[in-house]
């Protein structure tokens, strides 16, 4: 083999080696872009995974400014998600004890307090 074709093939090893090189960070892109959509979508459908998926992509991802941003925005997904539940909770219950005559929604908060729960247990007995 002469001079020129050692360096032929050298120069296609290089050139195979470095396709190879963007294969693989391709690959490794579209597998942590998957994991960001999935911690998205978990910090909205049960928010207090996305607490786990921040202080994964925060502190444990290598200081990755991609990973952080996604930590980030799952955190204030998990709030969003929070409060929207919560608020609808409350609008849910609202609307349940509206129906309630005054009276008895009155027995039913009096019936919350400790002492009338215990006189009441005494009753039962």
């Amino acid at each position: 083999m002469t001079e020129q074709e050692k360096q032929e093939a050298y120069k296609h090893k290089l050139e195979l080696f470095q396709a190879m090189v963007q294969v693989d960070s391709k690959e490794k892109e579209i597998k942590s872009s998957h994991g960001y959509g999935k911690a998205y979508l978990w910090s909205i459908l049960i928010p207090p995974i996305g607490i786990y998926y921040f202080l994964k992509h925060v502190f444990f991802s290598g200081g990755e400014e991609k990973s952080i941003k996604t930590g980030i925005i799952s955190l204030v997904l998990t709030l969003v998600s929070f409060f929207l539940s919560f608020w609808l909770v409350n609008n849910l219950f609202k609307q349940t004890t509206s129906g309630i005559p005054r009276q008895n929604l009155q027995m039913l908060k009096d019936l919350a307090v400790p002492d009338n729960q215990k006189t009441l247990l005494q009753l039962f007995k």
